[in-house]
């Protein structure tokens, strides 16, 4: 519940995570990683690559993307049912050329860099850098049905292109000039659909084809006519797509077989992937393009294998298949075409083409990655633990809200749920793993519900979950969140902190429950830090709702804003040394970011002056410190790093991490952060687990190419060199771009036109220049652009030339002279009353301009505060309105969750899910007042907002649209029936004389629809 959780700290707090193992007082020391280490996680058989897409926001067809290429200039093509488009790092642009207004099955770029297009029924096309050329049956071409292009090379490695037909075989290219292949007749009749060469695998230089309906054949170089390759299951299916790749220098022939699945042919035999066997989601399969492991610099090395389907893209490594799909932010779940580019700066860049836009994942770029998407379909992550395996490696334990718990080891993840009986229940709000002094180590799992289990594992890899006997009170809110075991007192002691009930600790075998004297209703303990002072006594600190909380060994001591805090609703805490020695608990705030406190003196802790560069959010999560002294804060709006500052110890050089940056999610969860052995950050987010690996992290230093896109001089294109404007004074416009592969939304340009200009203007987003009556003169306009990162490019000069009249000329201007000085006042005055016509005539133009603007402005603002799905407000608008609302007068809020709502998407599909999304707001509508906003939060939530309206009156409307939801017929998109949903609804009512009523308000309203949830759905709670 994203939108929930931004206001809605109480929830986040019920989940939680501490970052190392709980034995030792004491933050990890800031020194460099033993030699004996364990060997890190594989992060690229963990992770999921960062997507960025292309719509038709961006200029792209309403339409399947079915291909696309990188062309030699560097500029992407994308073919699709209605022509070609071209993306130059700004936009997608369609093609004006009428011969490219055909459906586009295929791109190919040759050795040569001509980019080529295959047409289903108009022949094919080339393309010279300006425009395209058709060939087609009037020209000589013996097919004008065009399924693909592909290249082979002889042993002298000359090159040669073919184009795969529908209905007449092969195609070669010879002399400038198409032929069909002399051996078309030993093919069987019918579509070609893909072409291979190996080296080595069967025969030297051996071709293969991949049929429509008759499987794949081959013949070697040398010898004449095509035979068949047999195989069980092959002989008479669909080889929709061949690649050859090597590996230590042996060829392998990859196959997708559609509707069979994926294979793999080498000496060592045949390797099948398929849904049959569990190995793939579907055997729909389309293209396939392979890519170097991040890091690699052979093209022998190993290596990833990229697969399109119709369940997301498919990636192979060490012959274990990952998929992605939307959850992972592609922008369909069908992909059909995939499309390997290294890039000038020597990244792999893979495009797909999709059923929904364009894709596009830059490999190694960003030193983020996705390692799982558990709690995704709920609100995140809130348990990460990485610890060593026992066998030279490390292993990963995760919990998430509703999806359980899961172990990443030997390359195999392995989940433990409610479902599969291994859990109570799969909402999980702590992992814990605690050191005794015996040097035993125990793993704690929490619950929300309130139960504590204890992990136990077998040695032979079982595992097992232990309900403990617990004092605290069961119930929907409540969850253990932290827990830590020390030695006190000659006797080992067991502290667990709850989400309601405070305070317990485990001593001889009973619990003993705690509480300062000054606590006021319920006392939420989030983080324990242990401390030894400088006098060798133990402390023990407590992170909490009501303040910092102290335990000298009898007692707890509550530290508030009488002490200096700024904000008593404390989240998670660290222990960081400073470069002085002092011990400063870095402690995470609900609305003041990150509280700094001295407990040197640990009876007199005293809040550290902030000085820290500004948080990206006031919610800040808590802190943690690698061992070179970064420190990594998180936030509601990303990831804050904290490098230490050389030229001035003691402060820090920020950076701000988001979803730009490769973050599956810009939320954090609280104490869901982890620093592994190698530095490597991990984070449970609303999104799912992310990983920040510094070693992957690289200066990107490449310029990129600047093209000049297009020239217009009145507003048609110009063909030459130059732009040569006559005498008619025409408008000039010259677009440029630059043409980079990641971020391109922060590329920046300057202009100046030399000759009439003294110096370049300021950098912008701006890339395009347009002149208006320049003076006759030789110009130059030179075009400078950097990327992200700040690299130049190569600048670009364009030449300009405008005639002069023939009164322009030195003679007509002598002539002029005499006129004007016979003319006198008369001509001047003429002139005095033109210029001043023309003057308003542009200030038309430009109040009609600026009217334009100002018209488009608010209707972008207008769709701004819409949800597009269902025409309701959206999020943005609703927090806007409750920051307004400075009111005597109570507001009422409503908050409500779709039940079972996943289910319901799962078996009949996302259209039928979002009629159903649909319905429930027009429901909602229908039974609001006029006065009230009824807006979505995100996903399945929606509110509504009742100024002037007490808990009551709300809870009758609350109970009112409930009913009206429950009796609503949702239709079910392609069929006949309909169908019903349920809501769960939550009603709190406050005045709102601050932001932090409008915080109270959310929170209220978001515990009372859990108990909704709690107390089985399809109902209406009030709150307390």
């Amino acid at each position: 519940m994203s939108a929930i959780k931004a206001f809605c700290l109480v929830l986040l707090l019920c989940f939680t995570i501490p970052v190392h193992g709980r034995d030792a007082p004491g933050p990890a020391p800031s020194v460099s990683r033993p030699s004996d280490s364990p060997k890190p996680l594989d992060l690229i058989g963990l992770g999921a690559p960062s997507f960025t897409n292309f719509s038709p926001r961006d200029g792209l067809p309403d339409a399947v993307i079915v291909d696309i290429r990188t062309d030699h200039d560097g500029f992407v093509w994308a073919a699709s049912p209605v022509g070609v488009f071209r993306y130059d790092g700004r936009r997608w642009v369609g093609s004006e050329d009428p011969a490219m207004v055909h459906s586009v099955h295929s791109f190919w770029v040759d050795w040569q860099g001509t980019l080529w297009a295959a047409f289903r029924n108009e022949g094919l096309a080339h393309y010279d850098g300006k425009r395209w050329h058709v060939e087609n049956v009037a020209s000589g071409l013996p097919s004008q049905q065009i399924r693909r292009f592909a290249e082979t090379a002889d042993a002298r490695g000359t090159r040669t292109l073919w184009a795969l037909t529908w209905d007449h075989g092969l195609m070669v290219r010879r002399a400038g000039r198409w032929q069909a292949d002399p051996d078309n007749a030993s093919l069987p009749r019918g579509s070609i659909l893909s072409m291979a060469q190996t080296r080595t695998l069967g025969g030297p230089l051996r071709q293969w084809v991949g049929t429509g309906s008759e499987g794949l054949w081959y013949r070697d170089a040398g010898t004449h006519g095509w035979q068949q390759w047999h195989a069980d299951r092959l002989d008479s299916a669909q080889v929709e797509y061949l690649l050859a790749t090597q590996r230590n220098g042996r060829d392998e022939l990859w196959l997708s077989v559609f509707g069979v699945g994926l294979w793999r042919v080498s000496d060592a035999g045949v390797q099948r992937w398929s849904k049959e066997d569990g190995t793939l989601p579907t055997n729909e399969l389309y293209d396939i393009a392979s890519t170097r492991l991040p890091g690699s610099l052979s093209a022998n090395s190993d290596q990833e294998i990229w697969v399109s389907s119709r369940s997301g893209l498919l990636r192979v490594h060490d012959d274990r298949v990952q998929a992605f799909d939307r959850r992972h932010g592609l922008a369909s779940d069908v992909v059909r075409a995939t499309y390997a580019w290294r890039s000038p700066s020597g990244d792999d860049v893979v495009w797909l083409a999709t059923e929904a836009g364009v894709s596009r994942t830059v490999l190694g770029a960003s030193p983020w990655v996705t390692a799982s998407l558990m709690g995704s379909r709920s609100v995140g992550v809130f348990g990460v633990l990485v610890e060593p395996d026992g066998r030279g490696g490390e292993r990963l334990w995760v919990g998430a809200s509703e999806d359980g718990v899961a172990l990443y080891e030997k390359g195999r993840w392995r989940h433990f749920n409610a479902a599969n009986g291994a859990l109570p229940t799969s909402s999980v709000s702590m992992i814990v793993a605690t050191d005794a002094a015996a040097g035993s180590r125990t793993h704690w799992v929490g619950l929300r519900g309130g139960d504590l289990l204890r992990v136990r594992e077998d040695g032979r890899g079982g595992v097992a979950f232990e309900r403990q006997d617990t004092p605290w009170p069961a119930g929907s809110g409540e969850a253990p969140l932290d827990i830590v075991v020390r030695k006190a007192d000659s006797h080992e002691e067991r502290w667990v902190g709850t989400r309601q009930s405070g305070a317990w600790r485990w001593r001889n075998g009973r619990w003993t429950g705690f509480q300062p004297a000054n606590i006021t209703g319920q006392w939420r303990v989030i983080r324990f830090q242990q401390q030894t002072d400088a006098n060798g006594r133990e402390w023990l600190w407590a992170s909490t709702n009501q303040g910092l909380a102290r335990f000298d060994g009898r007692q707890w001591s509550l530290f508030g804003h009488d002490a200096g805090l700024p904000d008593t609703d404390l989240i998670s805490m660290e222990l960081i040394p400073d470069p002085r020695g002092r011990q400063i608990l870095w402690i995470g705030s609900a609305s003041a970011g990150i509280i700094r406190v001295d407990i040197s003196d640990p009876q007199h802790p005293a809040v550290v002056r902030d000085d820290l560069p500004a948080a990206s959010d006031p919610t800040a999560y808590g802190a943690l410190s690698d061992s070179f002294g970064r420190i990594y804060v998180c936030t509601n709006n990303g990831v804050q790093q904290l490098t230490p500052s050389l030229q001035s110890p003691g402060s820090y050089q920020s950076r701000v991490f988001t979803r730009r940056d490769g973050m599956v999610h810009d939320e954090c969860n609280t104490n869901a952060q982890f620093i592994d052995a190698h530095d490597r950050f991990w984070t449970g987010t609303l999104g799912g687990l992310a990983v920040f690996d510094p070693q992957r992290e690289k200066r990107d230093s490449q310029s990129k190419p600047l093209r000049v896109t297009e020239r217009r001089i009145g507003g048609k294109p110009v063909a030459g060199p130059d732009m040569h404007v006559g005498t008619d004074a025409q408008a000039i416009e010259v677009d440029f771009a630059l043409l980079s592969w990641s971020r391109e939304g922060e590329s920046r340009f300057r202009t100046q036109l030399i000759g009439y200009e003294d110096t370049p203007g300021e950098w912008s987003a701006q890339a395009s220049r347009t002149f208006n009556a320049l003076p006759p003169g030789n110009y130059q306009l030179r075009i400078e652009a950097r990327d992200h990162a700040g690299n130049l490019s190569t600048p670009l000069e364009v030449p300009i030339i405008v005639d002069a009249h023939l009164w322009q000329s030195l003679p007509a201007y002598i002539a002029g002279i005499l006129s004007l000085l016979f003319l006198g006042f008369a001509g001047t005055e003429w002139r005095t009353r033109t210029l001043e016509e023309q003057r308003r005539a542009l200030e038309r133009r430009v109040a009609e301009r600026t009217a334009e603007l100002d018209a488009a402005n608010a209707r972008l603002l207008e769709l701004s505060y819409h949800d597009a799905l269902t025409g309701i407000a959206n999020r943005r608008r609703l927090l806007e309105q409750l920051d307004a609302s400075g009111t005597t007068m109570p507001t009422a809020l409503i908050l409500v969750d779709v039940d079972h709502f996943k289910d319901y998407n799962d078996s009949l599909g996302h259209p039928a899910g979002d009629e159903a999304l649909r319905g429930v707001a027009r429901m909602m509508l229908q039974c609001a007042p006029a006065e009230a906003l009824v807006a979505r939060y995100g996903g399945e939530e929606f509110a509504c907002l009742l100024p002037d309206s007490n808990t009551a009156d709300a809870a009758a409307l609350a109970e009112r649209m409930r009913s009206a939801v429950a009796g609503c017929d949702i239709p079910v998109p392609g069929e006949s029936r309909t169908m019903h949903v349920t809501i769960s609804v939550g009603v709190a009512s406050a005045v709102l004389a601050s932001s932090n009523d409008a915080h109270l308000l959310m929170r209220n309203a978001d515990i009372a629809l859990y108990r909704a949830k709690g107390a089985g759905r399809n109902t209406v709670q009030l709150q307390d």
